[in-house]
This record gives C-alpha cells, sequence and structure tokens, in this order.
C-alpha cells in the first residue's frame, strides 16, 4: 500500500496527477474516485463522463476527515 499526502486545497484533477507521480504511471491508466457515493475524474474521450469538472472541485470542499478511509479508487 502507498500512501499520499495533499493539501486539503488540490483539486480532484491535482489528485489524479499526484497518483499518477507516486504509482510510476504515465498518465495512461484511467480511474475515478469514489467519495461519499459521487464519482469524480479526469474526462478522457470515450471514458466515463463526471458531472463535475475534475479541476474546479476542491479536496477541501468534499467533507473529507483526515484519515478518512471511505475514498475509493476504481483503476
Amino acid at each position: 500500500m502507498r500512501r499520499i499526502k495533499v493539501s486539503s486545497d488540490s483539486t480532484i484533477e491535482d489528485l489524479h496527477y499526484t497518483i499518477q507521480l507516486a504509482m510510476g504511471w504515465e498518465n495512461i491508466h484511467l480511474h475515478h474516485f469514489i467519495i461519499h457515493g459521487k464519482q469524480y475524474g479526469i474526462l478522457q474521450p470515450g471514458g466515463t463522463v463526471f458531472s463535475d469538472r475534475a479541476c474546479e472541485v476542491k479536496l477541501s470542499s468534499l467533507g473529507l476527515r483526515e484519515r478518512e478511509r471511505k475514498v475509493f479508487i476504481r483503476i
């Protein structure tokens, strides 16, 4: 398991790219986040469409608590 620490003023898009770097990926892994039952992610051609723009959703707006374990990532 890998853990990363990100700032609360980071966006979903920032989190996406931080995970890409931490995992050594080259932005070829499509994934999305499920946070409190809602899906977020980076829009990719032919991929899942999300109701919010990842570059506009700040982590601080999601009501997360430090060390919360109810954030899921699907790859």
